[in-house]
């Protein structure tokens, strides 16, 4: 093993490497990420048979490594692929692990993933990736929770592993994140470990569950050991990779978001902005480090999503659309320094702010959309045609901008254009780092036969405790009082609702716990909380639930025979990844089911897709004229989305406005008398601070320089 001080230095100049614009780190460590080459099962590249504690040793000794010492050792065949025998075959057993923000552990048996556990659903913290100081004793319970809970298709998971895949290597390293693959295998016995590249996972995982035989893949985000910014094509199982730029606009998209205090809680980030102004004129001189504090990337990662809604309150400003239209053009060149006339119309007032909003989103999508255009007139030259567009990364959660592309490169709304273009926009139901695992897999093992992702996810942490709970409660089975028709007829306040005791308000909120938690950032009906949409006041009673801010948007279910009535056409979104315009006559009956921009991210359902949600939403339209519920994620504030009944029945007895959990089949009414809970802010201060300095330990320092600063915030 290499000396502590030659391991480290031998350790930061592969990340550092991971900058390198020719891909040096993807061809030493990892599969090749140079252009115009395979990735996948037949990409060309060393694999280095280690995930992490040797793969900077390995490019040097010219010879894999094994965790498992019992194995031979055996020659590297350089970039010619020698694919071993042990890996043709169904019953291949993988593991894989992205050990990154979003942290998450994925099996699978041949190509069929049998579950996906995302850290923070089991620790409770969003975004999680665990801290330096706890880090082998996080994965260990991480990885035994995958052992004794994983639902598996044939009813027995596997108790040791053929291949374990690590997903990333080489962005903010820790020399405990080189340990993972023995800490994984105190509990797992696992034959060889292997590398596969960030942006390769994410593009497998987005195409192999499209529904196209072909497509242009962009996967574009924050970064990845191979960058930022990378194009795909995909033909049947092949996969090539055509396409690198050193376009950050995840990172560009955030940190503008960084500075405005509706969306970050705090003004001290504004401050410092603002105070550095009068030394800078309107251009673009004013740097990220002058201007900003260095945010703890967990909070980062919310920032961009609350952008989203509150660029919806105003239209965008002429002015700062054309600052930041050259914004953006001068950051894809790596100059991210700050338009300082946009800066002062933030500094001067909240409706400054929310007009820079609406112009950072909207030039956002003029972005992308024409490089996308770009990139299907290059394929079309060369008389490539594609079926479809996947989009996955980061940057595929902004819903706006799918849509964009969607209505205006597809002939999903102009199907008589004879098949010059494609025919729709497909986003994965996790397009951000908490599928990487999944891609990972489908590195190794291509799937033949497209396999939902969904409802991937773990059952009750705690479900042995529901009966008794349900018992001590007086809940009752909803099977016993009629099932989805009974909830349909709450949902709709009709004679079930009326003469309930707790019945307050014209209709309920109920929130819905069943079956498989969802996989991938979305509550799709199986975490959710539900209501019907036919007025303002229950969107802002859905907002009070969770703590959100008056702009927050709405998230309908609705199920696909209403889609035409909703939106005039059908528009499917099965993992709520577009944001179509919402009818006029529909907004003015159902006031609660679009944003204030008149869009609606909705969930669509198909009886394929969720027969019991499905039948739930048809039910309520035979109700009510509209087969559709405001639908957003069931979680505790500033929490990921629960899965244990215990965290659920805790929200039924404090949140007000929640006047049911449906844990199941068992259905329980709220208290007559709620608990008082007083969230002070200043606990939501210290737990900021408290994230902070563990990810400055976890980040090797890249979050120190914002201490001192955010001292003024929370206190010593």
């Amino acid at each position: 093993m290499l000396p502590r001080l030659a391991f480290r230095v031998a350790l930061v100049a592969a990340a550092i490497a991971t900058r390198a614009e020719d891909g040096e780190f993807c061809d030493r460590i990892f599969p090749s990420c140079r252009i115009g080459l395979p990735v996948g099962i037949r990409g060309p590249g060393k694999w280095s048979s280690n995930g992490t504690v040797m793969s900077a040793k390995v490019s040097r000794a010219g010879r894999p490594w094994r965790s498992t010492k019992n194995l031979p050792q055996r020659p590297k065949e350089g970039y010619g692929m020698q694919w071993p025998e042990e890996l043709a075959g169904d019953v291949h057993r993988t593991i894989a692990i992205h050990k990154g923000h979003d942290a998450h552990i994925a099996i699978a048996i041949g190509s069929r993933i049998q579950c996906v556990l995302e850290l923070e659903r089991f620790f409770g913290r969003r975004y999680f990736f665990p801290k330096v100081d706890h880090f082998s004793r996080d994965w260990q319970l991480a990885a035994e929770l995958v052992r004794d809970h994983c639902d598996c298709e044939s009813g027995s998971c596997p108790r040791e592993f053929d291949t374990g895949l690590v997903v990333d290597f080489g962005t903010y390293e820790s020399i405990q994140a080189t340990q993972l693959p023995k800490v994984i295998e105190r509990v797992f016995p696992v034959k060889e470990w292997r590398n596969v590249n960030h942006h390769e996972s994410h593009a497998l995982m987005a195409y192999y569950s499209s529904p196209f035989r072909s497509s242009l893949i962009l996967s574009f985000d924050g970064g990845g050991n191979d960058g930022t910014w990378n194009v795909f094509v995909g033909q049947g199982l092949d996969v090539y990779r055509i396409s690198r730029e050193q376009i950050n606009l995840g990172k560009a998209y955030t940190r503008v978001a960084s500075f405005m205090p509706a969306l970050t809680g705090f003004d001290l980030s504004l401050q410092k902005l603002c105070s550095a102004l009068p030394l800078h004129s309107p251009g673009f001189n004013l740097t990220w480090d002058e201007a900003m504090i260095n945010w703890p990337l967990t909070k980062l990662e919310g920032f961009a999503g609350k952008m989203m809604g509150y660029s919806g309150i105003k239209a965008p400003s002429p002015e700062a659309s054309e600052w930041m239209r050259q914004f953006y053009q001068r950051a894809a060149d790596g100059d991210h320094r700050l338009p300082g006339a946009v800066l002062n119309m933030m500094c001067k007032s909240e409706e400054g702010r929310q007009l820079v909003a609406a112009s950072t989103q909207d030039e956002f999508s003029k972005f992308v959309q024409p490089k996308v255009a770009n990139y299907l007139l290059q394929l079309k030259l060369k008389s490539i045609n594609v079926e479809g567009i996947v989009l996955v990364g980061g940057c595929a959660l902004n819903v706006v901008t799918n849509q964009v592309i969607r209505e205006t490169l597809t002939s999903f709304t102009s199907p008589m254009d004879g098949g010059s273009r494609p025919r729709d926009v497909y986003v994965p139901p996790a397009p951000n780092d908490s599928g990487l695992a999944v891609g990972a897999i489908w590195s190794l093992f291509p799937p033949t036969v497209r396999q939902p992702l969904q409802y991937l996810g773990f059952r009750l942490f705690d479900e042995e405790i529901l009966p008794e709970e349900a018992q001590k409660r007086g809940a009752q089975r909803l099977s016993d009082l009629g099932g989805v028709e009974y909830l349909a007829e709450l949902f709709a306040g009709g004679p079930a609702w009326q003469k309930h005791p707790a019945a307050k308000t014209p209709k309920p909120i109920i929130a819905v716990v069943r079956g498989r938690q969802e996989f991938g950032p979305r509550a799709l009906g199986h975490r959710s909380l539900l209501a019907f949409p036919d007025s303002e006041d229950m969107r802002d009673r859905m907002n009070r639930i969770k703590f959100r801010q008056w702009w927050r948007p709405a998230a309908p279910m609705i199920a696909d025979e209403a889609l035409e009535y909703v939106f005039g056409h059908k528009f499917g979104s099965t993992y709520m990844e577009f944001a179509p315009v919402v009818r006029d006559e529909v907004r003015q009956l159902f006031p609660g089911l679009s944003h204030f921009d008149g869009t609606a991210r909705h969930q669509s359902v198909g009886r394929e897709d969720e027969p019991w949600v499905h039948a739930l939403l048809l039910a309520v339209g035979k109700r009510t004229g509209l087969a559709a519920l405001i639908n957003t994620s069931f979680n505790s504030r500033g929490k990921p989305i629960t899965n244990t009944v215990r965290e659920s029945l805790e929200m039924l007895d404090t949140l007000q406005d929640l006047d049911f959990v449906l844990i199941e089949d068992w259905l329980f009414p709220a208290p007559a008398i709620r608990k008082e809970v007083d969230f002070v802010k200043e606990e939501l201060r210290a737990e900021f601070l408290s994230e902070l300095r563990h990810e400055s330990k976890n980040e090797k320092g890249v979050c120190n320089s914002g201490m001192g600063q955010l001292k003024t915030i929370v206190g010593p």
